[in-house]
């Protein structure tokens, strides 16, 4: 397998919801990530954190996009301001195929 990364959002305000969930802003697009995806968070200060995805939560008030749930162990203060959230994707490794000589 590969890893390749895409970037969802670059964290421009967040907060937390009764402790339960982070919200950030901007909200990620709805097609893009499900529960379980792995992520990494990429810090201003050049640090790097990784968290799976625990849920997704929709806004109360109608925007188009989703909040996050990372778990627990992630707090509003490990995604400060200018903190890049990237999903890791996993792709298969494409086989070249070998031309053979055949003998007779």
């Amino acid at each position: 397998m590969k890893l390749s990364t895409r970037l969802l959002i670059k964290v421009s305000d967040r907060g937390e919801i009764a402790g339960r969930c982070i919200y950030l802003l901007p909200i990620v697009p709805d097609a893009l990530i499900k529960p379980g995806d792995e992520l990494e968070l990429w810090r201003p200060d050049g640090s790097v954190a990784y968290a799976v995805l625990q849920a997704l939560r929709r806004p109360l008030s109608g925007y188009g996009g989703l909040f996050i749930e990372l778990g627990p162990s992630v707090t509003v203060d490990d995604l400060p301001i200018g903190a890049e959230i990237w999903k890791v994707e996993r792709l298969p490794v494409r086989l070249q195929a070998k031309s053979f000589e055949v003998r007779r």
